[in-house]
Order: C-alpha cells, then structure tokens, then sequence
C-alpha cells in the first residue's frame, strides 16, 4: 500500500545507478550568462562591467578607468503550487550569498583602447522550490509531494577588447566553470484513518551533481553612426564535468512512535560529460545623452547539446548516452531571447532598467521565464560608488502526478526568484 503517487522521477530508475536523465544535462546550461538583459547587444543593464565578460565582451572598451567592484545579495525564491485554480500550497526560501567580484583595467583608452577584465561570480542558479499535498480520494490518507533544488555554477572569467578600427571593437572571454547542485525529491504519506501500522511513511531521493568545466565568447560592438550602435556575440559550446552521487531513503514511523527503515542506498559517482549549447546575439544601441537604450535578441541552440560517457543502461544494453540524445531531440526545443534596456547617466548618478523575455527550453513557451532588473547607481568623487540592483525571475513548471487510484492531479507551480544586491565600486 506504499508508494501509492506514480512519479517518474522516482520510480524511473530509482533503485538503480541509472537516474540520470536528459532534464539533468541540459540543467547546467539553463541560464547560462544570465538573463539580464542587453548582455549580447550594447547597454549593460546592471551596471557592472561583468556584463561585458559575460556577455559581448566588446563592451569592455567603453571603459575608460581602472575599476574594482564587488557586491553580495539576498536571494529568495518562492514557489506557489496552483490545483484545480486554487492556491494550494505556497513554500520560501531566503539566504546571503556571494553575486560578484570584477577587476577591469584599460591599458589604453578611446581611439585605440585595449581593455582588460577579470570577473568571479555565479552564472546560473538552481533555485526551485515545488510543494503540494492533498488527501487520497479512494485509500483515504493524506500525501505531501516536495522537490527542492539549491546550488550554483561559478564562473571565474578573464577577457579583453581591442579597437580595430576607429569605431569597431572585438572582445573574447574564456571562463572556468564549478559548481554544485543539490536536488532533492520527498514523498510523505500520513495515515490519518489508522489503516495501517505506521503513522507515516517517508520516502526521500537526492542527487548531488558537482560540475567543472570550460566556457568561451566572442564579441563586436560597432558604431553605425553617432546616436546608433550595432553589437553582436557569439558563445561556443561550453563543455562541463559532471560527477553525479545519489541516494535513497525509506522509513516508516509506527503508531508506536518507533521509527523502521526500510531503505538506506547509495551510489558511487556517476561521471559523464556534458556540451552546449551555441548562442548568438545581436543588438542594437541608441545614444541621446545622459539617456541609452538597447533592443536584443539571442538565440540558443539546445538541440545541440550533447552527452558523452560509457554508461549502459543494464535494461537494454544500450549506451545512455544514446538514449539522453533520443530524449533531447523529442523532448528539447531551441530558446529565443529577446530583451530591452535603459540607462541613464548623470553623474554622480546612474539608473537602470532591463526585461526580458524568453522560452524555456524544454517547454517552448514564449512567456515561460520572464526577468526584470533595477539598478541605481552613485559615483563620489573620491572614486568610491555605491549600487543598488534588484532582479527578479519568474517561471512556470509543474508536479502533475497520477494516484493508485486513477486519479489525476495536474498541480501547475510558479516560481518568483528575487536577488537584491548591493555593491562597491572603486575607480582608480
């Protein structure tokens, strides 16, 4: 009478080393350079000189002094579990994080600059929370589904841009990648009629992927005309090490308040390797000082992404990563990206505003990740400034499922992640 939710997640190779699916090699590029906006067109739409590394690194030779800057945040991600139109559950999670250390420093400036940066921050988040309970219809107890996801891949990037000509530049960054995830999925159930001999029944799955790995962009900036700018990158496939532990846990709480488990597994790493996908952006800059403002679009080739490894699938004998590439093409979509940005400046102040919009790349909805930034900035004189940011991200899944029963449950969840930062910079 146990397991009674049919989850594919769980039940598909649950009990063997052979977990890892599709959705897990496309996770770590899902963000990859952010989402802020503007990042592949002209206008940084957070301020920061990271945007260049991370983005067009042709940007950086609109730097015309030596910078160091750093800044925390506060993240928080929410999400919202909706039955049948009806809020059902809502769950949060908050902390202090590390967002970003740059160092840019211009060997010569304007006509014929030469710029260089080096930038340490994190370039895509794992942050989800799904949460959803309710009471079996027919067996009469009460369940509680929950899968929460946390960790960060780092980038430790360094780059530079040249002026090849009197109003084009081109810039190229080469990043290392690392990081970690944290994944896990719960199912609890509670025997509130006293049908059986436990009180509740728990049984828990984790996976612990680390990642490391190499990452590269290229960029140009060019000025079509005093007021209008043409700015355009190219990223290469990234490639990521991937080592990938899991295990499993099955323990039942007896009426006697005696708790009895049923199942402790493990398994040693599972290590694989990982590429893609392509990007390229293209964007276009309109300059009426104090005021700046970009249209971008970027485009990103997910069915190019790629597993590689010697891993049979014992079922069938098959190489698994024949079969992830099956799922890819079928399940896996190309992501369009389009995004606007404002910035005014006016010293000693700088405001900024940034959206974007783009599909997701298993889902393919246009409206599925949507992604605001604020930023406002204030330089001194002494060459000490202070910035304030807020970015916030939304975007939809889900934790549909089928009871023993029959009965179908299509639980839609919406997650909101916030990042308020706060940051230093010195220009020498």
């Amino acid at each position: 009478m146990k397991t009674r939710i049919i989850i594919a997640i769980l039940l598909v190779g649950m009990s063997t080393l052979y977990s890892q699916n599709y959705l897990d090699v496309i996770k770590p590029f899902q963000g990859m350079s952010g989402r802020s906006g503007a990042e592949s067109g002209i206008t940084p739409a957070a301020m920061v000189e990271s945007n260049a590394l991370l983005g067009n690194p042709a940007l950086l030779s609109y730097s015309e002094k030596t910078t160091l800057s750093a800044d925390l945040s506060f993240n928080q991600v929410e999400g919202t579990s909706v039955f049948n139109s009806t809020i059902w559950d809502k769950s949060s999670d908050y902390g202090l994080s590390f967002n970003s250390l740059t160092y840019i420093h211009p060997v010569r400036v304007y006509r014929g600059a030469w710029v260089w940066g080096f930038n340490l921050q994190p370039v895509s988040s794992f942050s989800s929370i799904n949460e959803f309970g309710d009471l079996e219809p027919d067996e009469g107890f009460d369940y509680q589904y929950r899968a929460i996801e946390t960790g960060n891949l780092y980038a430790l990037t360094g780059g530079s841009s040249v002026l090849v000509t009197m109003n084009t530049s081109v810039g190229f960054a080469i990043s290392y990648l690392a990081g970690e995830n944290s994944f896990t999925r719960i199912y609890e159930e509670t025997d509130t009629h006293d049908y059986f001999t436990f009180d509740k029944y728990t049984d828990s799955l984790h996976f612990a992927p680390k990642y490391n790995g190499i990452g590269a962009r290229l960029g140009l900036l060019t000025e079509l005309s005093e007021n209008l700018n043409l700015g355009a990158s190219l990223e290469f496939p990234s490639w990521i090490s991937v080592s990938e532990s899991s295990s499993r846990t099955v323990t039942e709480e007896l009426d006697t308040g005696a708790e009895v488990l049923i199942e402790d597994s493990s398994w040693p790493a599972l290590d694989y390797s990982v590429w893609g996908p392509w990007r390229l952006g293209l964007g276009l800059g309109f300059v009426a000082e104090p005021l700046e403002a970009s249209v971008n679009y970027r485009f990103h080739s997910y069915r190019t992404t790629s597993m590689s490894g010697d891993l049979l699938d014992p079922d069938n004998g098959e190489y698994l990563e024949d079969i992830i590439a099956k799922e890819i093409d079928k399940n896996v979509g190309n992501v369009h990206e389009f995004s606007a940005s404002l910035h005014w400046a006016l010293d000693p102040l700088q405001l900024s505003f940034a959206a974007s919009v783009m599909n997701d790349a298993l889902n393919y909805q246009l409206d599925n990740i949507i992604r605001l930034d604020l930023g406002f900035g204030y330089q001194m004189s002494s060459g000490l400034g202070f910035t304030l940011a807020l970015r916030n991200e939304q975007w939809q899944s889900n934790l549909d499922h089928i009871l023993d029963s029959g009965a179908e449950r299509t639980v839609g969840v919406e997650n909101n992640f916030s990042k308020y930062q706060f940051g230093i910079k010195y220009t020498l």
